[in-house]
C-alpha cells in the first residue's frame, strides 16, 4: 500500500510541478471561457434580454442563467482535459523509461498502472470541485442568485461520477499513443472537438439530425445535458410562471437541457449513465491491458 501511495503522490507532484502541462490542461477551458465572455454567452440569452427589456425579469436573473449554462459545459470539459493532462505522465515515463527502476522492485505491475489512474482522479476531482465552488460564489456575487443546496450536492456528486468516466476514457486513449508529440496533438484538439460534439460551443438544436445522432453516441454529450438540466432547472421553472410554457420549451431546447436519447430513440438518462459507466469500466480494463503490454516491452 505504501508503494502505491508513493507512486500516486509522485505522479501528482510531477504533473503539478510542470507548469506547461498544467496550463495546457486548462487551455480548452480558458478558450471556452474567453469565447463565452466575448460572444457565445450572450447568444444564448438574446431572447431573455428581450424579456428583460419588457421588465418581466431582471438583468441579474439573465446573468445567472448565462453563468449556469456556461459552467454546465465547462465543468464537463474540465473533467476531460484535466484527466488527459495528467495522463501525459504515462507517455513521458514510457519514453524516458522512468518505470524501469520500479519494475525491478517487488511492486506489483497493477499498482504501477492504476497509480496513474488514481492520481488523475484525485487531481481532476480537486480542481473540478474547486472550479464548481468558484462558480457558486461568482454566480451569487454577480447575479444575487444562489444555487440551492440540492443543486450544489447533485452537481458535486455528478462531477465525481463524470471524473470517473472521463479518466477511464482518457487512460485508454493515452495507452494507444506512442510518443509525446502524438499526445500533444490529441491534447490540442480533443477539448475543442468535444466542445462542438457535445453542444457546448453551439446548441445541438442548430445542427442537422445526422450530427445530433452522432453526438448522441458520446457519453460527454449526455453528461453535459444532465448537468445543465440540474443547474438550469430552477430558473427555467421560474420562467414558466412569467412567459408562455411553449416559449420556455423552446428555451430548454436551445439551452440543451432536453434529453437526447440515442440515435433519435428515447432512452432514459439513468440508462445512458449506466451505459457510460459500463463503457468506462471496459475501457479502463483495456487501458490496463495496453499499459501492461507496453511495460513488458
Amino acid at each position: 500500500m505504501y508503494e502505491f501511495v508513493s507512486l500516486v503522490k509522485r505522479h501528482m507532484l510531477k504533473f503539478l510541478r510542470d507548469k506547461t502541462a498544467v496550463f495546457f490542461s486548462f487551455l480548452s477551458v480558458i478558450i471556452l471561457l474567453t469565447l463565452y465572455f466575448l460572444f457565445i454567452g450572450e447568444n444564448y440569452v438574446n431572447e431573455l434580454r428581450n424579456i428583460q427589456e419588457q421588465g418581466l425579469i431582471t438583468r441579474e436573473f439573465v446573468d445567472f442563467m448565462k453563468i449556469s449554462n456556461m459552467m454546465g459545459g465547462i465543468l464537463v470539459i474540465n473533467t476531460i482535459s484535466l484527466s488527459l493532462g495528467i495522463m501525459g505522465n504515462i507517455i513521458t515515463d514510457l519514453e524516458q523509461r522512468s518505470l524501469d527502476a520500479y519494475l525491478v522492485t517487488p511492486v506489483k505491475r497493477y499498482k504501477i498502472i492504476f497509480s496513474y489512474y488514481i492520481s488523475s482522479i484525485i487531481v481532476t476531482v480537486f480542481f473540478t470541485l474547486l472550479m464548481w465552488a468558484f462558480t457558486i460564489v461568482y454566480a451569487g456575487i454577480i447575479s444575487g442568485y444562489w444555487f440551492s443546496f440540492e443543486v450544489i450536492l447533485q452537481t458535486s456528486l455528478l462531477l465525481l461520477f463524470f471524473t470517473f468516466v472521463s479518466a477511464s476514457l482518457m487512460i485508454y486513449l493515452t495507452t494507444l499513443l506512442r510518443s509525446v508529440n502524438a499526445f500533444g496533438t490529441l491534447s490540442g484538439v480533443l477539448g475543442t472537438l468535444i466542445g462542438f460534439i457535445c453542444g457546448i460551443y453551439m446548441p445541438l438544436a442548430v445542427f442537422s439530425t445526422g450530427v445530433t445522432y452522432v453526438s448522441s453516441i458520446f457519453p460527454f454529450t449526455h453528461m453535459t445535458i444532465l448537468l445543465k438540466n440540474i443547474m438550469l432547472n430552477e430558473p427555467l421553472t421560474t420562467l414558466e410562471s412569467i412567459i408562455p410554457a411553449e416559449n420556455v420549451d423552446i428555451m430548454r431546447l436551445y439551452f440543451g437541457v432536453n434529453e437526447l436519447g440515442l440515435f433519435g430513440q428515447h432512452v432514459d438518462m439513468i440508462w445512458l449513465m449506466l451505459g457510460s459507466a459500463m463503457i468506462a469500466g471496459a475501457l479502463l480494463y483495456f487501458g490496463y491491458l495496453n499499459m501492461s503490454r507496453k511495460i513488458k516491452h
